[in-house]
């Protein structure tokens, strides 16, 4: 018998071994040399051999890549939580930020206000400037007549009002006489009483005029300290809610790389099962070929007439999995817990919490436990390259590898994962891409 020309090639690839054996002649080795080189052949065939990798079972890849998944999950779980908080972040900040510009505007309505004020202050200042500079022109008037009367008596010689009178000729003169002095120490009352008015006035309006200096001075620096705090205060919550936007951008982005890495890793896992579903078809329809044909030849063997052929791998038939209303059918929508525009692969039964989940065909159990948006998850491999997918369970009544009846209690209703509230997620896959159950049921 012949070898394959890769059994007669040497470890480098390079050409065929030449043939050997005990009885053929090969140049000078003798026999025991030929056996020792067939020998050597076969020890390096069994190196060859034990070097080669062992497939990796199409269940053990699934396994693995469920558990890339579950990780994947996880992580893109945690980042939805931290995008969460920077979201309520940025919205706080600018918020905030919000609150600061009101205040802005209010202190703004303040420092107009601030301004009218300054500009009567001012004006009031001008007005005292104006009366003070009367007032002390007045007075320097009133200082000067006191001036000239003090010269008059300084001329003339200090007279008593006494003697004017006693020098009087007559009744009519001392009468004349006593209205002049009277007239005289009047003036002279009435001018020492106007210094000192003017005075009091003018020492008053420069009081005043210092006080109104001061106010303005006061408001003038109130109104810069509030509009170097808020504006300081803007600036600073610009930036944070800067920085916080940025935060979120970048979260935003992790999230959207781990979905879609989530993503492709379910569509691998998808091409896995269904790698895995034509297998087990395959060698179920082997089993049943073997199995008929056992039982023909038992028959011809026995001299019976063979059993009539029945033919292998009939249609998948379904049954609803829960009784009740359709609340989100399949197709494109936006999603009610991520807010994306994106397809719901499956129907939204809507029942109470509890309620029992059947098995919709015949199949094996390929998978059951947490995936994701998809919280607690049964996977039913049903044959023919359809599965079926149960999502949301509150509890999970059966396990990896079990084989299941149609109408068999496999778990019950609930809301984890992505859920609003209890409701039965349920789809129907065929060669792992999920169409509209509602055709088959």
């Amino acid at each position: 018998m012949s070898r394959p020309n890769d059994a007669r090639r040497g470890p480098t690839g390079v050409g065929p071994f030449k043939e050997v054996g005990p009885f053929k002649k090969v140049g000078p080795l003798k026999k025991v040399g030929a056996f020792r080189h067939v020998a050597a052949i076969a020890m390096l065939a069994v190196t060859v051999m034990a070097a080669a990798p062992t497939p990796v079972p199409i269940t053990e890849k699934i396994k693995q890549n469920q558990a890339a998944i579950h990780a994947t999950q996880a992580q893109l779980h945690t980042k939805r939580v931290q995008l969460h908080g920077a979201r309520f972040k940025v919205i706080t900040i600018a918020q905030e930020l919000a609150d600061t510009n009101n205040g802005i505007s209010m202190v703004n309505a303040t420092i107009d206000q601030l301004d009218r004020q300054i500009r009567q202050i001012k004006l009031r200042l001008d007005i005292r400037r104006t009366q003070l500079a009367a007032t002390r022109a007045s007075l320097n008037r009133h200082r000067t007549a006191l001036d000239q009367r003090l010269v008059d008596v300084y001329e003339y010689g200090p007279v008593s009002y006494l003697d004017v009178l006693l020098e009087a000729t007559s009744f009519a003169d001392f009468v004349e006489r006593w209205d002049f002095v009277r007239a005289i120490l009047k003036s002279d009352s009435q001018l020492i009483a106007g210094i000192n008015t003017e005075q009091a006035r003018y020492e008053g309006l420069v009081q005043g005029l210092e006080q109104a200096n001061a106010q303005l001075a006061a408001a003038e620096q109130t109104q810069a300290n509030k509009e170097a705090q808020l504006a300081g205060l803007a600036a600073e919550r610009q930036q944070l809610l800067g920085a916080a936007r940025a935060q979120r951008n970048v979260i935003a982005q992790q999230v959207v790389e781990l979905e879609g890495l989530s993503a492709a890793e379910e569509a691998r896992l998808q091409a896995l099962i269904v790698e895995k579903q034509r297998e087990d078809y395959l060698a179920t329809l082997a089993a049943r070929r073997a199995a008929a044909a056992a039982r023909r030849a038992a028959a011809i063997a026995a001299g019976l007439p063979p059993p009539p052929e029945s033919p292998i791998g009939g249609p998948v038939t379904f049954i609803w999995p829960v009784r009740g209303p359709i609340t989100s059918p399949f197709g494109y929508r936006t999603d009610p817990y991520t807010g994306r525009y994106a397809l719901h692969s499956g129907v939204d039964i809507g029942v109470d919490y509890g309620t029992p989940i059947r098995a919709a065909a015949d199949g094996r159990i390929i998978y059951a436990g947490w995936y994701g948006g998809y919280g607690n998850l049964i996977t039913i491999d049903n044959g023919d390259g359809y599965s079926t997918l149960y999502a949301h369970c509150s509890a999970m009544y059966v396990s990896v590898d079990q084989n299941v009846q149609r109408g068999q209690v496999i778990g019950a209703v609930g809301a984890t994962g992505y859920a609003t509230g209890p409701h039965l997620h349920f789809e129907i896959r065929k060669n792992g891409v999920p169409f509209d159950p509602l055709t088959k049921l």
